[in-house]
């Protein structure tokens, strides 16, 4: 009966059928699945700062550690980045096509950061998001996320204490230090989860949370406090900011400090022109005559770029830098002290002729930064933990010191948290 030529035929014909309809569904099924699967690998680049800087792949070991240098490298998924004492380092993440996300991850002193995944959606077409997950395992990482509106991204950071994820472009720091998860949103919109994923907040920019590991997942805390009036120069200077000119004697080439345009926004320019001038330092102050006894914390946040400077390095003295950042204070028993901070974007440091601190008040060690290029605001650590003796804030400094030099401050913030 079922080897009749007629039955047969019709088992022909619907097995024809079925096959045609499984080809017309799966094969476009098929494909766009791996369309929106295929995934590339976001090229990524670390460069040393300051200090020491060190990697180690996912089939090394902790003492199969290479040094970084200043021009940098390439890295790959499952690199773990570690900084030293006093330094300071920037991972750069994409940004290869013009619409692709563009990370820029800048480290701080005594932080282990491993690259888990790095990943761009291999054709444009596809729905996936691009996707970034690192894991924090100590110290303290500044991340700046520019990213297109038509593209989408997801990028988590992982510690043992809490997840911070984010899918908007922003400004976003998070410290693992004792135990303690600090995070605060500069720009942009986080959503901070503790270990076990049981509660969740959300952070908006200008917030803070933290995640302890007594007490979980705290919610959104109050704002930290700007002491500095006109930061982002929109205002005259005159109105806050003292202006100084200093120059050798018998020179006659002055600097200038004036806020202009940069790019749809003000900026303050500090510029000293002309071939073979002696030294000179321009440079802005704003008097603050503030008390920080029992605050939290205090810390400089400053956006700027080192747009040339002739002198390389520091100079011989490591005194002569085209950014400088000074914060005067009184401390506990009435001394007067300061604390300095010098960045600069040429030249290679040397021990002998070309230090990257200042001989005579090694506090830190000098920046580096790439020249006329855009890079995360510089974030200093908690200034009260490294000034337990600090009573009042009298005044900042922001100058370029050297020969010939012109650099551009967008913004510059003194964060006090109660």
């Amino acid at each position: 009966m079922w080897n009749t030529p007629e039955r047969r035929a019709w088992l022909i014909l619907f097995a024809a059928l079925f096959t045609c309809c499984a080809l017309a569904v799966g094969v476009p099924a098929s494909t766009w699945a791996l369309i929106n699967s295929a995934t590339a690998e976001a090229p990524m680049e670390v460069r040393l700062r300051a200090g020491i800087l060190k990697t180690f792949s996912r089939f090394e070991q902790e003492r199969d550690a290479r040094v970084v240098a200043l021009e940098g490298r390439a890295v790959e998924e499952g690199t773990t980045l570690i900084a030293g004492p006093e330094s300071v380092g920037l991972l750069t993440v994409g940004g290869s096509s013009s619409d692709a996300p563009a990370i820029n991850i800048q480290l701080y002193a005594d932080t282990r950061l491993r690259l888990d995944r790095a990943r761009y959606k291999r054709f444009h077409i596809a729905n996936r998001a691009d996707e970034f997950v690192f894991a924090l395992e100590q110290g303290r990482v500044q991340i700046v996320v520019e990213a297109s509106a038509e593209r989408r991204f997801t990028l988590h950071v992982h510690s043992d204490l809490g997840t911070v994820s984010t899918e908007m472009p922003g400004a976003y720091s998070i410290e693992r230090a004792g135990e303690e998860l600090r995070v605060f949103v500069a720009q942009g919109i986080a959503r901070v989860a503790d270990a076990n994923a049981q509660r969740s907040i959300q952070v908006s920019g200008g917030q803070r949370t933290l995640i302890t590991r007594a007490r979980g997942l705290a919610g959104v805390l109050p704002p930290v406090r700007n002491l500095i009036r006109n930061g982002n120069f929109t205002a005259p200077l005159s109105r806050d900011w003292e202006i100084e000119t200093l120059v050798i004697q018998g020179s006659t080439v002055t600097g200038t400090a004036t806020i202009r345009d940069a790019g749809g926004r003000p900026a303050l320019f500090l510029e000293r022109t002309g071939s073979g001038i002696s030294w000179g330092r321009t440079g802005v102050r704003q008097v603050i005559n503030e008390n920080v006894v029992d605050r939290r914390s205090l810390q400089l946040r400053i956006d700027f770029r080192i747009l040339y400077q002739e002198i390389p390095v520091c100079g011989g003295e490591g005194s002569e830098c085209p950014l400088m950042v000074r914060i005067d204070y009184r401390t506990k028993d009435g001394r007067d002290a300061f604390w300095i901070q010098g960045f600069y974007a040429s030249g290679t440091p040397s021990g002998t002729s070309l230090p990257d601190y200042i001989r005579s008040n090694p506090q830190n060690k000098h920046i580096a930064r790439r020249l006329n290029a855009p890079e995360p605001p510089f974030e200093s650590g908690n200034l009260l933990a490294l000034i337990p003796d600090m009573q009042i804030v009298k005044s900042i400094s922001i100058y370029a010191e050297g020969h010939a030099v012109r650099t551009q401050v967008n913004t510059v913030e003194l964060l006090l948290q109660d």
